[in-house]
């Protein structure tokens, strides 16, 4: 059978793992998830309902950055995580500065604008804002004296990255005028596994 990735068409950790199935060459099936109604077959491989979920034969996996890396142990070529132990705690420790840490701002965002419209206030989306865009005051820096987020190669951290970025302008938040920041986006959106993992749509919000 082949492995089949549960996920929201809109999440960037869904589409980080099918960007890096596919530079992986792994055959897979996609279980579109509806958050807002009760699916049997999703309920079935996550009873609390988080996702993504990937299950390969046995084995049942939630949270994106468990499920990338064993997808990377199970296929290590190319290699996207590191080539030993201290290249590897180095992409790791990018992965969870951004997914944990530096993302949140975002998240609190698209939760005021998606989930719970009743909650969103303008200075609370304002302070959020400032805080996304400091970062992305960051990565445009980063980006402007270097090609790639670490490791001088395409890794595990620009995916999750371009992911994050891309789904958050299909929200309405741009990255603005960063044009380091924008001259990688476009080179990572050229890449054919990042078009063929896209999802054929972003929504959009009121």
């Amino acid at each position: 059978m082949r492995p089949i990735l549960y996920s929201t068409p809109f999440c960037p950790y869904g589409w980080s793992t099918r960007i890096v199935l596919h530079e992986k060459g792994v055959d897979f099936e996609t279980f579109d998830v509806d958050l807002k109604s009760e699916q049997p077959e999703f309920l079935a491989v996550s009873p609390t309902g988080r996702a993504p979920v990937f299950v390969d034969g046995e084995t049942s996996i939630v949270d994106a950055l468990v499920i990338n890396e064993y997808i990377e142990e199970m296929h290590p070529e190319p290699n996207l995580l590191g080539a030993d132990p201290s290249e590897r705690a180095v992409v790791r420790s990018a992965l969870i500065d951004h997914d944990w840490i530096r993302s949140q701002p975002l998240a609190r965002l698209m939760s005021m604008m998606l989930y719970q419209p009743e909650r969103r206030e303008e200075e609370g989306v304002h302070r959020q804002l400032r805080k996304w865009y400091r970062y992305l005051d960051q990565l445009d820096a980063h980006f402007a004296e270097n090609p790639w987020r670490l490791l001088d190669r395409y890794t595990l951290a620009d995916i999750s990255i371009f992911t994050t970025l891309a789904i958050s302008r299909g929200f309405g938040v741009p990255v603005g005028e960063r044009t380091a920041l924008e001259d990688w986006l476009e080179r990572m959106a050229e890449r054919a596994t990042v078009r063929r993992a896209a999802p054929e749509r972003l929504p959009v919000t009121a």
